[in-house]
């Protein structure tokens, strides 16, 4: 009867393990892609980069909140803070969300402070090389327009990008109150 070593059981699975282990990453292959969110605003298909999403949610239950312009949503507790929600088609595309409540929150976070903003439908992660990037002119509504950095093109299909950044930027946003 032979015994087996268990220090030699460990090597050979330590050797099995590294030749069938997939290599990571080089900092090229890294570089080289650029990662975002897919949603949509109305009839538009957008995307943003996922350095601007802090994190996407389902719609909590929310408080109204009285004096404020029709695309405010209201006010959660998320996790013990309060989020204001904002609807997103309706400060865009001045048409409020008829079914709020099937909508999704992509929560933002500018200059430390966070909002849920309320989008039609989440379409998820999408991959792209820095390569499909352009800068031509997306077909979107006039009203999205000034919130688009460039677009990303692969296999027929455009995705303007979006800039969160410029949405918390600007100035009609940060005026809620009628």
């Amino acid at each position: 009867m032979s015994t087996i070593d268990p220090f030699d059981v460990l090597l050979d699975l330590e050797k099995r393990c590294r030749q069938n282990a997939e290599r990571l990453p080089a900092a090229g292959d890294v570089e080289n892609k650029w990662v975002g969110v897919g949603f949509r605003i109305g009839n538009d298909k957008l995307i943003a980069d996922m350095t601007e999403v802090a994190e996407i949610l389902d719609v909590p239950e929310y408080t109204k909140v009285p004096g404020v312009k029709s695309w405010v949503v209201g006010i959660a507790n998320v996790r013990g803070s309060l989020l204001p929600i904002m609807d997103l088609k309706g400060f865009i595309l001045g048409t409020d969300m008829q079914q709020r409540k099937h909508g999704r929150l992509i929560v933002i976070n500018y200059q430390g402070f966070s909002t849920g903003l309320l989008v039609d439908e989440i379409y998820g992660m999408r991959h792209f090389f820095i390569e499909d990037q352009s800068d031509g002119q997306p077909h979107v509504d006039e009203n999205i327009s000034p919130y688009i950095k460039n677009i990303f093109s692969r296999e027929n299909e455009t995705w303007p990008v979006f800039s969160f950044e410029n949405i918390a930027k600007d100035e009609r946003f940060s005026q809620a109150a009628l």
